[in-house]
């Protein structure tokens, strides 16, 4: 009876250890914050970052593994969530088990301003159209949305114009003038009438800025969107919030969003700075603001892989790209 028991034991004890050695130890890493910073192990397989994405790996190996957090320039680790703590750079982890570890990064001061590069910033430029041209334009893009409205009508987008909707929404939308215009046709397919609009125009960059709200069929979906132009008043990068409490970027005292709180991204994407305003996903100058800016390196590696990524992403997030204009509803 012992020898059966024993036996069961030896054996349930193999099986245990044959489905570790096929299938491994899992170790995940997160890195958040709105700084960039990496994870890597001393063992090779982590290399988790803003831009690598070697964030989950099977360890097929007993023992322990250790993680080492290093800041990019322009930012700072601030310490460990999950399995490891602290604010020391390294963790070590027992495998065994799987393991899930978050490392935080934040972001440092702005440097000044560089405008005499091709990485130049949209704060670099100054308005070269009148407001009333800036309003117009903004306001024509929410035409081209809204059913009731003609498909010829198109704002004045750049070559390659950038359309960046924070969540709940899906982050890169559009990429090109061509995207985006095939896309805001295909949108007047669906039920769509500006209910309300108030857009202004201001001479620091986003030039345009608009509080909407859209009718889908009853459902009213209030917006905050910004617009960038370059020197030739073309849309070179758009960005959207929902207009909700604890979404939007602005607040009862900065209706506008013209604080220094507000971390828009528009501000802080290389080559906006530019006569034309293009954005080089490739350029030396991306790769390297990629490295110190989480939400860079985020818009860098989607727009490297633009359609991949949003079809990613609505699978990967249906139920809030099904909620709409309504989070959490």
């Amino acid at each position: 009876m012992l020898l059966t028991q024993f036996r069961s034991i030896q054996h349930i004890l193999s099986l245990s250890l044959i489905a570790f050695t096929l299938t491994g130890c899992k170790v995940a890493v997160n890195v958040v914050g709105d700084g960039a910073g990496l994870v890597t192990s001393d063992i090779v397989g982590v290399e988790c970052g803003n831009i690598d994405d070697k964030c989950s790996v099977l360890f097929n190996k007993f023992g322990s593994v250790e993680l080492t957090a290093t800041s990019q320039p322009g930012a700072t680790f601030v310490g460990w969530e999950g399995d490891c703590e602290g604010s020391e750079s390294t963790c070590e982890l027992t495998l065994g088990i799987p393991r899930e570890v978050t490392a935080i990064f934040e972001a440092n001061d702005s440097p000044a301003l560089d405008c005499a590069t091709q990485g130049a910033k949209a704060n670099c430029l100054t308005p070269k159209q009148t407001p009333e041209y800036y309003v117009a334009q903004s306001v024509t893009y929410f035409d081209t949305l809204a059913s009731d409205v003609s498909v010829l009508v198109q704002p004045n987008y750049s070559l390659m114009v950038v359309r960046w909707e924070w969540p709940p929404w899906l982050l890169l939308t559009g990429l090109g003038n061509a995207n985006l215009i095939l896309t805001d046709v295909a949108l007047k397919l669906f039920p769509t009438v500006i209910a309300e609009i108030d857009c202004r125009a201001f001479d620091t960059q986003p030039y345009g800025r608009c509080h909407m709200v859209f009718d889908y069929s009853g459902e009213l979906c209030p917006i905050y969107e910004e617009f960038t132009f370059n020197d030739q008043g073309e849309i070179t990068f758009i960005e959207a919030w929902t207009d909700l409490p604890g979404w939007t970027p602005t607040t009862e005292d900065d209706y506008w969003a013209e604080g220094e709180h507000v971390k828009r991204l528009a501000t802080r994407v290389p080559g906006l700075g530019n006569a034309n305003g293009l954005v080089d996903f490739d350029a030396t100058w991306m790769e390297e603001a990629a490295k110190q800016d989480a939400d860079v390196g985020e818009l860098m590696k989607r727009g490297r892989r633009p359609y991949g990524t949003y079809m990613e992403e609505i699978v990967t997030h249906a139920v809030e790209t099904a909620e709409g204009c309504n989070p959490g509803h």
